[in-house]
């Protein structure tokens, strides 16, 4: 036991503890804003170095989160609080149109393709059909790949043994890409992460593989009652650093473009 004198000394240690602790987590959390709002700035400032604004196709597997990720990447690229804005929603399964998503603020085009057919039929005309884009929406400068961490083991399987046809597709029509692993949760530990990862890599040949955690409007969205989702660093973070390499990658892939479209012009005048 404390004598008495000592109880109101050991509160104010208590208090000062409590105090410094939650100032260290205000300060890191002021510090993570910062990072955040310094790679916004870093995007945008690189988006208004293009002539054009890049076109991101997403495709993926239908319920991989492909269309969540879209929304996700407007709610950081725009600095959006609050409720989940839907700018895209699930595509319909087959062929078809592609979504278009406009982030007028810093201006990029996101293309949400239609869902690829299950992974133990895709062909390598669907993966086709999916990269050339779809009339009225700009040809794709990159590529943004979603696949799903977790669900039914076996389809998981099958869709990461596709990422081989996948890359040699998109490459072939001389794009970059970016694979994103959804649903990062489902992860269990870094170890299983690491192992994902590496094997991901392995099999799209990139290094550009992203873990994240979506933000989604939930089943229970009332337009009078919208649910309100609070930002996560991680995920901002992330899909700020993904749209920054698309933003690499578009300028790679107009310059190879503006290259051979030189080297055409040349060759004709010698013809």
């Amino acid at each position: 036991m404390f004598p008495a004198s000592a109880v109101p000394l050991l509160l104010r240690f208590a208090a000062a503890a409590i105090t410094g602790a939650a100032a260290l987590v205000a300060l890191r959390s002021v510090h993570r804003e910062e990072a955040v709002a310094a790679l916004r700035r870093d995007v945008r400032d690189a988006l208004r170095r293009l002539d054009e604004p890049p076109a991101v196709l997403f495709t993926g597997f239908r319920a991989h989160g492909k269309s969540a990720l879209i929304n996700t990447a407007c709610r950081a690229l725009a600095a959006e609080a609050g409720p989940v804005l839907l700018r895209t929603e699930t595509a319909p399964r087959g062929p078809g149109g592609a979504t278009l998503a406009r982030l007028v603020d810093a201006v990029v085009e996101m293309v949400d393709a239609p869902a690829l057919p299950e992974p133990g039929i895709l062909t390598r005309s669907d993966v086709e059909a999916a990269v050339c884009g779809s009339p009225g929406n700009p040809p794709p400068d990159c590529v943004i790949l979603v696949l799903r961490c977790g669900g039914p083991s076996k389809e998981s399987r099958v869709a990461v043994k596709k990422l081989a046809d996948i890359a040699t597709v998109v490459r072939e029509r001389g794009l970059q890409f970016v694979v994103v692993l959804t649903h990062k949760k489902h992860i269990k530990s870094k170890r299983q992460a690491e192992e994902l990862r590496r094997e991901i890599a392995l099999r799209a040949r990139t290094d550009c593989v992203y873990f994240i955690e979506n933000y989604t409007a939930g089943n229970m969205l009332h337009l009078l009652r919208p649910w309100t989702s609070k930002n996560n660093f991680e995920t901002h973070f992330t899909v700020l650093t993904m749209m920054r390499q698309c933003i690499e990658f578009t300028k790679l892939h107009r310059s190879n473009l503006a290259r051979k479209a030189n080297d055409n012009a040349n060759s004709s005048r010698l013809l």
